[in-house]
């Protein structure tokens, strides 16, 4: 039973358990960044901005199978650390059942549609005729591999809240790891250039695929895929998705604004836009990354203590993740502001033009890096302690309220400029408004936002 010594979330210290929990998630999540922008760098390279576009064009996509997972693995992993602080071990089998059978639903319809509709979807994208063939050239390989991640992500959420965590990390290393070694080698030695990056994605998260299910399946935990867990009840579903949703709003509206941005790059700045911003997102993908590697291994913490009743607990776990996060992220920021160019030369340092452009893309997308864990966290902690209306509500005044009407609006009076800053403002004006949520929150319970809890 959960309440025996061996109990995952019981250790002397909660600065020890954060780490035990969060180190594997940041190690996996900054893997899986590196990749990905390893990956832009080699296409870089062997097909220069114009694959960089195709690439950053299809990512709107990306976002909605991770949003799909998010809603389903995300939700029902938070409801798996409740039951679990409930000593429910029956019904947070149940609900581990639920959502493998929801993410294969899901995850499957959603390939189906993506190839029986592939070409209308790049061009709504903003796939022109320069781009347009290398966009599908990747696209047709990487779809797979967009399944089986939208599967074994989810499920991997549940491997950190069984008490797992560096076996949730081996999974992301090995996908990296398999991307980064292959990735070279289908594009330059076998020459299969765009259609290489994705094979290599395909590869490494196939590995990761089978790796969670084996783990599910014959590993050793008390936690098995079986046939009578997996039979779907509609309350799990709904408590999953109400708890999820907030995670998918987020995914969903960064998918909206993401076709909406590209479209207004495509306007104001061409391709070669296109390509810089999306040299800019990588770079900050790998400080992020690490971030909600901490709130990943943060929030079973919470969700754990919050259903035990230890509700300070989870508010001293919640402080301790937000100061370890802004370390991370002002450490980022330095880094990116001083080494901007050489940054950017990385990706293709024969195009002068989009290294002078990426590297001022790179500083403006990230001036506010400092100050995102707040605005992170606080999605992260609401969504743990199941009000998922108030997280979703943060997701979506980012993403939704604040920065499509400024993409839409700001190139009006500066251009190209506008489109570059309006992501900034929204940053600054959500970030502000986690704040006035957390400190609502607190002060509810008579406790500071900032300082110790008593």
């Amino acid at each position: 039973m959960i309440q025996t010594a061996k109990n995952p979330f019981k250790d002397k210290s909660l600065s020890s358990l954060l780490v035990r929990f969060s180190a594997p998630a940041v190690a996996g999540m900054f893997a899986n960044a590196l990749y990905n922008i390893i990956s832009r760098i080699y296409v870089g390279q062997d097909v220069g901005a114009a694959g960089l576009a195709g690439i950053t064009l299809l990512f709107p996509l990306g976002l909605v199978y991770m949003g799909f997972s998010a809603l389903i693995g995300v939700g029902s992993n938070a409801l798996f650390s409740i039951r679990l602080g409930e000593h429910q071990t029956e019904e947070a089998r149940r609900i581990l059942g639920n959502g493998f059978i929801l993410l294969t639903s899901v995850s499957c319809v959603l390939t189906i549609l993506s190839y029986a509709f592939l070409d209308p979807i790049l061009s709504l994208l903003g796939a022109d005729s320069e781009v347009l063939p290398l966009a599908r050239a990747y696209a047709e390989v990487v779809l797979p591999g967009y399944l089986l991640f939208g599967i074994g992500a989810g499920m991997n959420h549940f491997i950190r809240s069984s008490g797992r965590p560096k076996t949730a990390m081996a999974t992301q290393l090995i996908g990296a790891g398999i991307n980064l070694i292959f990735g070279p080698l289908f594009i330059f030695t076998f020459h299969w250039s765009i259609r290489g990056a994705a094979a290599a994605t395909v590869l490494g998260q196939l590995i990761s695929f089978m790796w969670v299910m084996y783990f599910f399946l014959r590993g050793n935990t008390m936690y098995r895929l079986r046939l009578v867990y997996c039979k779907v009840k509609k309350r799990i579903v709904l408590g999953c998705l109400a708890i999820g949703f907030s995670q998918f709003a987020f995914q969903l509206a960064s998918s909206v604004l993401n076709f909406i941005l590209n479209h207004a790059l495509l306007k104001y700045g061409g391709n070669l836009a296109v390509s810089a911003v999306g040299i800019a997102i990588s770079v900050n993908t790998l400080v992020l990354m690490p971030l909600l590697g901490i709130s990943q291994g943060a929030q079973p913490l919470i969700g754990y203590n919050y259903g035990a009743r230890k509700y300070k607990t989870a508010i001293q776990t919640l402080k301790m993740a937000l100061r370890w996060g802004m370390c991370v992220t002002t450490v980022g920021f330095i880094v990116i502001e001083i080494f901007a160019v050489p940054i950017a030369a990385i990706f293709n340092s024969s195009d002068t033009a989009l290294v002078t452009m990426a590297s001022r893309t790179i500083r403006i997308l990230n001036i506010l890096l400092p100050i995102l864990p707040l605005q992170i966290m606080a999605t992260s902690f609401f969504q743990a302690i199941n009000q998922p209306v108030k997280a979703a509500f943060l997701s979506l005044s980012r993403q939704v309220l604040l920065v499509i009407p400024l993409v839409l609006i700001l190139p009006l009076f500066f251009a190209l400029d506008g489109v570059f800053y309006a992501p900034v403002v929204a940053d600054l004006v959500s970030t502000l408004l986690a704040i006035y949520m957390l400190h609502l929150f607190f002060a509810k319970h008579n406790l500071r936002l900032f300082g110790k809890v008593k």
